[in-house]
């Protein structure tokens, strides 16, 4: 006969783990809404029959029935669609900060190509001053307005020079607090390895039957956040830890964290290094890598290793500077210094309208210097034409120089053979076209980047999607379990109750007939 008291053990079992499945569920429920949380679930097993004390003593069979047991609460996670959404989420987060920082890019662009207050309202300034030299090329108001004009021209370049500066310390601020927030993360993770190590209290090679659920919450929040940052690897470990890679080099193992390093070179181009063995960070996508391409990026006009080919804010400041300077060189090669009675040049050289305006440290003061390479941050009107408004003008009233100021509108205007020399590039065409080109160059950069970041970004929403359906909490699938449990308790109390009906009676009542 089986002992008396093995049903309601029985019974007492499928109490607990219907009340925990409660309380798991009511769990889920309750944090619906809570970022990173995953939705858990009882393990629960049936009670083994087998064992090594059954072995030689009875049969199995007189073992079985012996209800259900809880081995653990476990969280439901898909490690696939954990690697595949962190490796998306890194290259979204890539395209995403690039984005960001060509939309920067083109506002500046964009203004600077504007018609009427951009670098074409500068040159109709310069034109319609010039066309009034043609007419009397001795009017000396006509030539102080094509100063002012040319004046305006150098501070419009150097107000998006400015700009552009803006952007580039704008981004390195960013950059810079990306790290700090990389370094935070890691750090964070390493104290949440040991927490969830101690908790664990296993040594390796140890079954883990009960885990820290909220903090591996935390955890895999926080990796999620890392992978915005970088290309990742993650290394699950027996004892609990995990073991993190960032761009190949391990930021985190255990309770021990690594950690980078900003600086930033004498040329402006920016580096990333590791605290442990200073070499340089080396990721594949993610948003540090967007910050370094786009700080440090020149285009086919690399001038130093430290470069990148991305088409970022030196790559625009460079078209600047060959407007710049190209025409600057324009400017200061067509009015002869010397014309003769008929108006034709004496000698081969040109009047010198146009400088560069430099610091000298020796005398604590800028100065106007024209053997120094001319850039739209210090293009200024040269020393000869700033001590007379008149220098352009023949020294000879008689004599009329209008067509070196009708070849000037020329060259500035529909000159279509003016070859723009950006180092390793040449565009060759007007000023107009220049700027076009470079609007053009831009919005197309935005348009791709926009294309690519759009496309990827589906993806990585696809991926989370399928990761919710598996890891978030479904109010519709936790009140179906908190029903079965309820029914579960129900039955089981029921059964209990029966059982104890059944004792009353055998107890009390049986044998006392009669009485």
């Amino acid at each position: 006969m089986r002992p008396t008291f093995l049903g309601f053990e029985m019974g007492r079992k499928g109490l607990m783990v219907a009340q925990k499945g409660l309380d798991i569920t009511g769990h889920n429920l309750s944090n619906v809404g809570t970022p990173g949380y995953t939705r858990q679930r009882i393990d629960q097993v049936s009670v083994s029959s087998s064992g090594y004390n059954n072995r030689y003593g009875g049969s199995r069979v007189d073992y079985a029935g012996q209800g259900v047991n809880i081995t653990g609460v476990a969280q439901i996670r898909d490690e696939f669609l954990d690697r595949r959404f962190r490796e998306q989420y890194s290259e979204t987060s890539y395209y995403d900060e690039k984005l960001s920082i060509m939309m920067g890019i083109s506002d500046v662009i964009d203004q600077f190509a504007a018609y009427d207050s951009g670098l074409k309202g500068a040159l109709n300034e310069m034109e319609k001053a010039l066309q009034n030299l043609t007419k009397d090329s001795t009017d000396r108001s006509a030539s102080s307005i094509f100063q002012s004009a040319c004046r305006g021209m150098a501070q419009t370049l150097l107000d998006y020079s400015t700009r552009l500066d803006k952007v580039a310390e704008q981004q390195k601020f960013d950059l810079n607090t990306s790290v700090k927030d990389v370094n935070s993360i890691a750090a964070k993770l390493a104290g949440i390895n040991k927490q969830i190590v101690n908790e664990l209290g296993l040594n390796p090679g140890d079954e883990m039957v009960y885990k820290p659920n909220e903090l591996m919450d935390e955890r895999n929040l926080l990796l999620d956040e890392l992978s915005k940052y970088g290309d990742i690897e993650i290394q699950n470990e027996q004892d609990g830890s995990v073991t993190v890679k960032l761009g190949g080099h391990t930021i985190v193992e255990g309770g021990e964290y690594d950690t980078i390093n900003y600086s930033e070179r004498t040329g402006g181009t920016v580096y990333l290094t590791w605290q442990s063995d200073n070499k340089e960070v080396g990721i594949k996508t993610g948003a540090l890598k967007a910050y370094t391409d786009m700080i440090n990026g020149r285009g086919n006009n690399l001038q130093s290793p430290y470069e990148t080919l991305e088409k970022g804010i030196p790559y625009y400041k460079d078209r600047i500077n060959t407007f710049a300077r190209t025409l600057a060189g324009v400017l200061n090669s067509t009015i002869p210094k010397e014309i003769d009675a008929n108006g034709d040049p004496v000698g081969d050289e040109y009047k010198v309208l146009i400088g560069a305006k430099v610091f000298n440290p020796e005398t604590g003061k800028y100065e106007i210097r024209t053997d120094v390479e001319i850039t739209a941050e210090n293009m200024a009107i040269s020393d000869e034409w700033n001590k007379d408004v008149n220098y352009l003008l023949p020294s000879d009233t008689s004599t009329n120089n209008s067509k070196y100021f009708s070849n000037l509108i020329t060259k500035i205007k529909d000159d279509k053979s003016t070859e723009f020399v950006t180092f390793n590039t040449t565009f060759t065409g007007s000023f107009r076209e220049y700027v076009d080109d470079l609007s053009n160059t831009c919005t197309g950069e935005e348009n791709f980047t926009q294309g690519r970041f759009d496309a990827v970004a589906s993806i990585a929403v696809q991926i989370l999607d399928q990761r919710d359906s598996i890891s978030a909490v479904s109010n519709d699938e936790e009140t179906a379990n908190m029903m079965m449990y309820q029914k579960s308790y129900q039955a089981v109390s029921r059964m209990m109750t029966t059982m104890d009906d059944l004792l009353d009676t055998i107890i009390n009542r049986m044998g006392r007939a009669g009485l």
